[in-house]
């Protein structure tokens, strides 16, 4: 049986740093050792029966998996390693709406955005899709949930990519068409459509399938209801938008006379597996619904300040033990796919509006960017770095001046806080989702990066001529 085997000089795993480390995998990309070096391995590299890191042999640069039923050992001295990120929640096409409306509040800039995705077509989807998995994969993300238009074709770039993805079909109404460029399907034929996939990729290691209602101001109740009960039949989860702007809950409250989460209670929404975004405006009964109702919920403390929406009350969520992920928003929101950001933003953000700096830690959020957000997701194999888990995992450079001093021999709890506090995603060499790698110092092994781009900057000049 092959196996690979990474050493670096340091590791996050569920029980602390580990220092001098070394993490092995299986050809079915399932963990087998995580801890120290093990005599053998360094015995082994003597003995020339692998590969070093920046020596990566052919084979393996080509397809990420050796092409011998042996050992292959990749040297990664000066990187760490630590779980793959998991977004959990984003609009992957999006990327070709980046900058668009920057300073408009978050009403107006809905509108603005809306009105261009009304111009976008399949291929826009496709290469604004294959765009954002470049940006994530090369600043360690290794699994999202999205909420969009998919169809077979583009679940199928998701895995042929590599990486993990929760997609849920975005719908408003039964009959309202929500992207008329791309595809003819109005809420009522997204539904559908949503059933068919989550049959055809049941099982699938890489992909699960959700409905996306998008968020009850722009969904009606009885549309609402109708996915509750075919969520709560089928077992197929339901990701939508809740309590984004404190604009949205005034428009609730006028319109049924509750608050957003209360309004989708009384429809039953929360008795199927939900994932609700932002929620940056929860009441204190709405997050004890959600920890009755086990309920995820995912932060995107960057798109919320940038909107001008708010602050979510994460150390509320946390005390109340709600599931939680971390999240991007689409970069028209953002404007990055780079989940360091979001970790660093998490943490600090909430310490600045309480002032208390022990209020939320670096590796609470830390936990919340890999394990909680591939547990929220519905991926929860993925996310931490121990025997039997899937190999997600991403190895940084930590030679730069940014990481220095780090003396991990000495202070192996330093690798915490340069992770929370000063990692950023360009420091990302290598990534492994499932045991395969993906991204191999700075070189992409499952995307054609230059070509996407080129193709991702022709889309968005004819969407800014129209």
């Amino acid at each position: 049986m092959s196996e690979t085997i990474l050493r670096a000089d340091a590791m996050l795993t569920p029980s602390g740093v580990i220092v001098d480390a070394e993490l092995a995998f299986d050809a079915d990309g399932r963990i087998t050792y995580a801890g120290t070096v093990r005599p053998e391995s360094i015995a082994n590299l003597d003995l020339g029966e692998s590969h070093g890191a920046e020596g990566i042999s052919p084979a393996v640069h080509e397809t990420g998996v050796p092409a011998h039923s042996g050992r292959v050992t990749h040297d990664l001295t000066g990187h760490v390693l630590m779980p793959g990120l998991v977004n959990g929640h984003t609009h992957s096409a999006m990327t070709l709406l980046r900058g668009v409306s920057d300073d408009e509040g978050f009403m107006p800039w809905l509108a603005a955005v809306q009105a261009l995705e009304q111009h976008l077509t399949h291929e826009d989807v496709e290469v604004g899709l294959q765009l954002a998995m470049v940006e994530m994969i090369e600043t360690g993300t290794v699994a999202f949930a999205d909420m969009y238009h998919w169809d077979e074709t583009l679940v199928e770039l998701v895995r042929s990519a590599g990486m993990r993805a929760m997609v849920a079909l975005a719908s408003f109404a039964p009959e309202a068409v929500g992207f008329p460029g791309v595809s003819p399907w109005d809420g009522a034929e997204a539904t559908a459509q949503t059933e068919t996939l989550a049959e055809r990729y049941a099982g699938d290691p890489q992909i699960r399938i959700a409905y996306g209602p998008h968020a009850p101001y722009t969904c009606p109740p009885e549309f609402l209801r109708d996915i509750t009960a075919r969520a709560l039949e089928r077992g197929i989860p339901i990701h939508t938008h809740v309590s984004e702007s404190a604009a949205e809950v005034e428009q609730i409250l006028d319109r049924y006379g509750a608050t957003p989460a209360d309004h989708l209670a009384s429809l039953g929404l929360f008795e199927a597996e939900v994932l609700a975004a932002h929620c940056v405006h929860l009441t204190e009964g709405e997050i004890e619904l959600f920890a009755r109702t086990g309920t995820a919920v995912s932060h995107n403390p960057v798109s919320n300040l940038k909107l001008g929406n708010g602050i979510a009350p994460l150390p509320a969520w946390q005390r109340a033990g709600l599931r939680i992920s971390l999240g991007t928003d689409s970069v028209a929101s953002n404007n990055t796919l780079d989940l360091f950001e979001e970790i660093k933003t998490g943490t600090i953000l909430h310490r600045g509006a309480h002032q208390d700096a022990a209020i939320v830690r670096a590796s609470d959020v830390l936990d919340i960017a890999t394990r909680g957000g591939a547990e929220a997701i519905g991926f929860p194999e993925s996310g931490a770095l121990e025997v039997g888990r899937l190999a997600d995992v991403i190895a940084l450079d930590v030679s730069g001046s940014a990481a220095t001093p780090l003396d991990l021999a000495a202070q192996p709890g330093a690798l915490v806080s340069h992770l929370g506090f000063a990692a950023t995603g360009a420091d990302v060499r290598h990534v492994f989702i499932g045991g395969r790698h993906v991204y191999a110092d700075g070189e992409h092994l499952t995307l054609d990066a230059p070509a996407i781009r080129e193709r991702a900057a022709q889309a968005r000049s004819r969407l800014l001529a129209l």
